[in-house]
């Protein structure tokens, strides 16, 4: 069987009659090359069907054209739709997005930054377990390309995008208490990270606004998986003095939540007031629909993406920028007003 040899670089000058460096500079798109040698080097790739030979040429010139997200996990939907939308923007600007899941762990953070560095990608977009540990914000810090951190505040030497979580957070508990609600069990996920740290003082900035005192025993955090969930709204559920109300602030920890409230053979809305800190379809198609905080995941995941971008395209240094975005309560029918306790004035 004949081997059909792949065009060569040295067939396209010969057949465009020119140099080999001007057919270079057409494919680096170069501006020295003039529009008749340009367009006869076109020709001649489209006549003999020549295929650059991508990695060779980005390691000659240092550029990939690769950028890296990395989130906790893939599993849960509402990172999907940040990594769609930047994954859009990546696309049409010439860069194509690697994807990982950190497991919410610094040390596999870390080993994801040299992987990344090794294979040269230009940028990289990513959460953080931890904002307080130092060695992953020096690791972040020194890093040789440029990152987008998202959900995350600390680092205010790195470009940010985040949801205001704690207003978020301050819209969902005044809407329980003014329902009555005076005691409002919280099920969050790390106080480590910014969206969780965030939702607490929300919960408890509302509560001392209204001079309701919190009740430590309903605050219930480190709720990564709808499994903890379950577990911990039993346990809320359980007792005398149980709450009257919920807040579902970690994310997309409502399926844990609700199999709870069933369990106990309780309804949303009638024998609890429920708000879910993260919308969703479970959450609008529910019965009752579920009360839920809503914030633009595309538009988070499309602002990281064209910050990267410029910081990869701009060499010179400037300040780190943040972008926060709004968030808003969605007003279903789960909250219910409260039979225990009189309403706010």
């Amino acid at each position: 069987m004949a081997v059909i040899k792949k065009a060569t670089i040295r067939d396209v000058a010969a057949k465009a009659g020119v140099a080999l460096g001007t057919v270079s500079r057409v494919l680096n798109d170069h501006p020295s090359v003039t529009p008749q040698a340009r367009r006869a080097v076109r020709e001649a790739i489209e006549a003999l069907g020549y295929e650059r030979d991508a990695v060779a040429g980005s390691l000659r010139n240092a550029r990939t054209r690769m950028v890296a997200c990395a989130i906790r996990d893939f599993d849960i939907p509402a990172f999907a739709s940040y990594v769609k939308a930047a994954e859009a923007v990546f696309r049409e600007a010439g860069y194509t997005l690697l994807l990982a899941s950190t497991s919410n762990e610094k040390d596999v953070e870390l080993s994801l930054l040299r992987s990344f560095a090794q294979r040269r990608v230009e940028g990289v977009m990513m959460t953080m377990s931890d904002e307080a540990d130092v060695e992953l914000a020096q690791g972040i810090a020194s890093a040789s390309m440029p990152i987008v951190l998202i959900d995350r505040e600390m680092m205010t030497n790195v470009d940010r995008v985040m949801a205001d979580h704690e207003d978020g957070a301050d819209q969902a508990t005044s809407h329980l208490l003014a329902l009555g609600h005076r005691r409002i069990g919280m099920i969050v996920g790390d106080p480590a990270a910014y969206p969780s740290r965030s939702r607490i003082a929300g919960y408890r900035r509302t509560h001392d606004r209204h001079g309701v005192q919190v009740e430590e025993r309903l605050i219930r955090n480190h709720v990564l998986s709808n499994e903890v969930a379950f577990r911990e709204t039993t346990t809320l559920l359980s007792g005398d003095n149980r709450p009257t109300a919920l807040f579902v602030a970690a994310v997309d920890m409502l399926p844990g939540t609700l199999r709870a409230i069933r369990a106990a053979q309780m309804v949303p809305g009638r024998d609890i007031g429920i708000v879910a800190g993260s919308d969703s379809d479970l959450a609008e198609l529910g019965s009752p629909p579920i009360s839920a905080l809503s914030w633009d995941r595309g538009e988070m995941g499309r602002h990281a993406a064209e910050m990267l971008i410029e910081r990869i395209r701009d060499k010179k240094p400037r300040p780190a920028r943040c972008v926060r975005l709004p968030v808003a309560l969605i007003v279903r029918d789960s909250a219910g007003r409260s039979n225990a306790d009189q309403a706010l004035k």
